[in-house]
């Protein structure tokens, strides 16, 4: 299991490759919003309305 530390450096890392910038949210905005699925590949949260 990854720390949340470590799955928002490698959510961060992951935006940024794919030219994603988001340096204006912060942590719990990011963990709202992307997930690392069991491969290790970016995911988008689904929204609960």
């Amino acid at each position: 299991m990854q720390t949340t530390e470590k799955k928002i450096r490698i959510i961060r890392d992951k935006l940024s490759r794919i030219g994603i910038g988001e340096k204006c949210l912060d942590d719990k905005a990011i963990l709202l919003s992307y997930s690392i699925n069991s491969c290790g590949n970016l995911c988008s949260v689904p929204k609960i309305q």
